[in-house]
């Protein structure tokens, strides 16, 4: 299979660290990459990626993911590479990962028969959706009129709980409205993607999110050390380097110490203050 990756990343300091070096690499071994940065960065930190890619861009354009990959879209239309896939997929950096070797997921979306697919889906009663953070599309959708008028049209919403209805939502409701079959290999409710990661990592779920790092003031720990004392040393190693350098390393050292009983007293603390704060 031919398949065109997109994906959408941000690093606060502009930089491409190690964890979205090691999920670019991991990636291209499956097909092609288009990747485009939510931030300035320097050509010699855009150079980092050049073995992995067939183009990186960068440049604050406060669009979030889906400014990102409407970019990246935009240029494989315009350089006549759209049509060459068999899959394009879009994948944004808000997780780490792959956490396992992706291709066999690959596999099992692609072999699914449907026309969009994803990793996770989230279920809501209301507004069930496809998780954006990867999905993929047969050409019957990414070749479509329908889908090239919704990515073109992705401009600056003021925060990211609008992004997600207008357009990770949206997305799915395209879907829906133009006849196009969709389905994800996990279902997962509500918060579970954020808050229950050391679960899902032994049900298969090949990514957690880098939110897990800054949840609940630092209860979700002890799961993050679960992962990485089970994952590859390389990823583990770039995890550690990528949030020492945004969070500092005496957070993260802390972060990842304590028992249960640690753990629960900082869940307990973040409700605390929640209250207090709603009140």
């Amino acid at each position: 299979m031919k398949r065109l990756f997109l994906v959408a990343g941000y690093d606060p300091q502009g930089i491409i660290g190690p964890s979205f070096i090691y999920c670019i690499s991991a990636l291209s071994a499956y097909g092609d990459i288009i990747a485009v940065m939510d931030c300035d960065c320097t050509e010699e930190e855009l150079r980092k990626l050049s073995p992995y890619v067939l183009h990186a861009g960068a440049g604050r354009h406060g669009e979030y993911d889906f400014g990102s990959y409407k970019r990246a879209y935009l240029y494989a239309c315009s350089s006549g590479l759209l049509g060459k896939y068999d899959f394009c997929y879009l994948v944004n950096d808000s997780v780490f990962g792959p956490l396992h070797d992706p291709g066999p997921y690959l596999e099992r979306m692609e072999k699914s028969g449907k026309d969009a697919f994803a990793i996770a889906m989230n279920p809501h009663r209301r507004h069930p959706h496809l998780q954006s953070w990867f999905i993929g599309l047969a050409p019957s959708v990414f070749t479509s009129g329908e889908f090239r008028e919704f990515i073109s049209g992705v401009r600056h919403l003021e925060d990211k709980n609008s992004v997600c209805m207008v357009y990770e939502n949206g997305l799915t409701a395209l879907l829906r409205r133009c006849g196009f079959s969709y389905g994800a290999l996990y279902r997962i409710k509500g918060k579970r993607i954020y808050n229950d990661i050391r679960n899902l990592y032994r049900d298969g779920l090949p990514f957690f999110k880098k939110s897990a790092f800054t949840r609940h003031n630092g209860a979700l720990g002890a799961q993050v050390n679960y992962i990485l004392q089970r994952i590859s040393p390389e990823l583990g190693s770039a995890i550690i380097s990528d949030t020492s350098r945004i969070y500092g390393t005496e957070y993260v050292r802390r972060f990842l110490e304590g028992g249960p009983a640690e753990m629960f007293c900082r869940y307990i603390s973040y409700l605390a203050d929640k209250i207090f704060h709603t009140r």
